[in-house]
């Protein structure tokens, strides 16, 4: 998995032949221009087919590279792994115009490990008037299954916000809004740092109320699911539009925090019957995020996914090794109350060896 962050790349090797068993993880962190050439194709340049083609190839080699490195460490052969589940970079999202494109060759994937590659997630649902995401909240489900429970909300804090909802006659979910990626564009512009390490420098600022109204006033946050976005949508024109240049930098840092902490915590508050949030995503490391969404937060006992034996950073690859196993044993899933999608799928496409 590689996330709208397009930091770097997770991958885990997953068991499911009794539970859901992780056997390892490995992480490859993305060089800070390639992050920057990966976010640049999320908008029109010149030539960009043939860019986004060298960009997915080489996020497939170095996808290749460190999948083979976790075979060896684990003293495992590729022959024992059923399939691979490679969702790629989205760099493109609008399933009004049915299509979402996730940059990786999954051919080239498939070739370099020697092992079947599952892809193109999104493009069934969205075939069948989905969205197309969050495509998590079915494996959500089934974590949540695990440990013998029947309703919780999960919260998944990463480039962008998104949530489950599980109750026990139904499933939703939906993208919240901007989770880490506004925080993270703004530190790299100002301190050329990836993050704001534990929300540190946000915690060093005021929130402009101001300027948070300001932000808060987007209609996409008053629409109702099934919604999903992308950076289609929410983009540097996006905040650089409501002008956080003539702010003190650390106090736009510290509203952008408090943004997505607003925005994810005003949907949680909604489902008063439900009492377990367990969060997951990259935004777990950030302190000051988790502190003020605990106190957003209403009646809610609020828990990290390690609860539920798997870690918040490792939920969404695990997500994907799942999807792929669907896939494999031909499973259709249902996600029209998640995507909004008129009939249940097999989603993906498989890639030979």
């Amino acid at each position: 998995m590689s996330g709208t962050s397009a930091d770097g790349i997770d991958a885990v090797i997953v068991n499911f032949e009794k539970k859901l068993t992780i056997l390892g993880h490995a992480y490859k962190k993305f060089p800070i221009p390639f992050s920057k050439e990966i976010i640049s194709l999320n908008k029109p340049s010149q030539n960009e087919i043939v860019h986004s083609h060298i960009v997915a190839n080489k996020i497939s080699k170095l996808t290749a590279d460190l999948i083979n490195k976790l075979l060896s460490k684990l003293s495992l052969h590729s022959d024992q792994i059923k399939a691979i589940g490679f969702h790629g970079c989205t760099i493109r999202h609008q399933p009004e115009n049915f299509m979402s494109i996730q940059l990786g060759n999954a051919h080239l994937l498939a070739k370099l490990t020697g092992i079947k590659v599952i892809s193109d997630f999104r493009n069934a649902d969205i075939a069948s008037k989905g969205q197309g995401a969050p495509l998590i909240p079915l494996f959500h489900n089934f974590l949540l299954k695990c440990s013998k429970k029947n309703k919780a909300i999960f919260l998944n804090l990463g480039g962008f916000a998104n949530i489950t909802v599980i109750s026990a006659n139904e499933i939703t979910g939906y993208d919240c809004g901007p989770g880490n990626i506004y925080l993270d564009y703004w530190i790299n512009k100002h301190k050329h740092k990836r993050y704001d390490d534990r929300g540190k420098w946000a915690k060093s600022g005021q929130i402009i109320k101001a300027l948070l109204q300001k932000l808060l006033n987007d209609p996409y946050f008053k629409k109702k699911g099934p919604k999903s976005i992308g950076r289609d949508y929410f983009n540097e024109q996006w905040l650089l539009r409501n002008k956080p240049g003539q702010y003190i930098a650390n106090d736009v840092q510290r509203t952008l925090l408090e943004l997505t902490a607003e925005v994810c915590a005003n949907q949680i508050n909604k489902y008063k019957l439900i009492n377990d949030l367990y969060i997951c995503g990259g935004g777990t490391q950030n302190d000051l995020l988790i502190k003020r969404l605990k106190e957003k937060i209403v009646d809610k006992n609020i828990f990290f996914t390690k609860h539920l034996n798997v870690d918040p950073q490792l939920i969404e690859p695990a997500g994907f090794a799942w999807l792929a196993k669907q896939y494999i044993n031909n499973q259709k899933l249902s996600y029209q109350k998640i995507t909004g999608s008129n009939k249940a799928n097999i989603i993906g496409i498989a890639y030979s060896a």
